[in-house]
């Protein structure tokens, strides 16, 4: 999916939000049907570490969980197996791409769609396939910028940014480059702007580096927990299945998005980069 480097954990901070319970992996539901999760366990407090009792000093950058039919753009994380089909069963729309990093021309072309523009807020899980190099940090103010000229008028979308994440164990491309400057920034610009939030995936994926074990090629793409806890971290405590699925949405580089069922995701090519 990703070039990168040795994962390091996220500065952004060094406790994750508390999740108490974590929606239980969806059947793959067809797009007309309505689907009714069923009830799991909630991960352990050694999976999910707790908050610590003083908050970090840079609390105020961190959101969660996102509003129902909040539109989701993301990666080949975020169109993983159980991922984007529990994300559609409780009424988000999901649009990803195997390999793709965080660009103006990604962002523009989905936040301007109407999907997008008349869902209440934006999640974005871009970051993991850039480079993380000093022009990767660069850009992001200038992404942020796009982003805000694109929230619909009269409604202007709150956006959470979900912090990406290289493990240490990442084998691929670029591998000396991390990630820490990339949230570093984005934990800086979204100090100066009320209505964008972190939802930060990389402190709990940093205090669990076996969910990567199982992805053999790369070490990259997190394992069912980890998918589960990325999920719980979007939508909140106890979900509620919507009436009816949201679209999964998988783009290609050079046509327009095809709406796939959820049983049809594509099964990933980790040597893609």
């Amino acid at each position: 999916m990703a070039q990168g480097a040795e994962g390091t954990r996220s500065p952004v901070t060094s406790q994750a939000p508390s999740v108490s319970k974590v929606p239980s992996p969806v059947a793959e539901p067809s797009l007309s049907a309505s689907p009714r999760p069923t009830p799991t366990p909630s991960l352990a407090a050694s999976v999910l570490p707790s908050p610590s009792p003083t908050p970090p000093a840079n609390a105020a950058v961190l959101g969660g969980p996102a509003p129902v039919g909040s539109f989701v753009l993301g990666d080949s994380v975020i169109l993983s197996p159980r991922v984007a089909p529990v994300l559609s069963a409780y009424g988000y729309p999901v649009v990803g791409l195997v390999g793709q990093g965080a660009s103006e021309t990604y962002l523009r072309t989905h936040l301007s769609s109407p999907a997008a523009q008349e869902a209440p807020a934006w999640v974005i899980e871009l970051g993991t396939n850039n480079r993380g190099d000093a022009t990767t940090v660069a850009q992001i103010e200038g992404w942020i910028d796009l982003i805000d000229s694109l929230r619909t008028p009269g409604a202007k979308q709150k956006v959470f940014w979900v912090t990406p994440h290289r493990p240490a164990a990442y084998r691929g491309g670029s591998s000396e480059y991390t990630l820490e400057a990339v949230n570093l920034e984005l934990a800086r610009v979204a100090g100066e702007h009320r209505w964008l939030r972190l939802i930060d995936f990389d402190a709990i994926a940093a205090a669990n580096p076996t969910w990567f074990d199982e992805d053999n090629a790369m070490h990259l793409h997190p394992d069912e927990e980890g998918q589960a806890a990325l999920v719980a971290l979007i939508v909140g405590e106890d979900p509620v299945a919507a009436s009816e699925p949201a679209p999964i949405i998988t783009a290609t580089p050079t046509a327009q998005p095809e709406v796939v069922e959820p049983s049809e995701l594509p099964v990933f090519d980790n040597s893609v980069q």
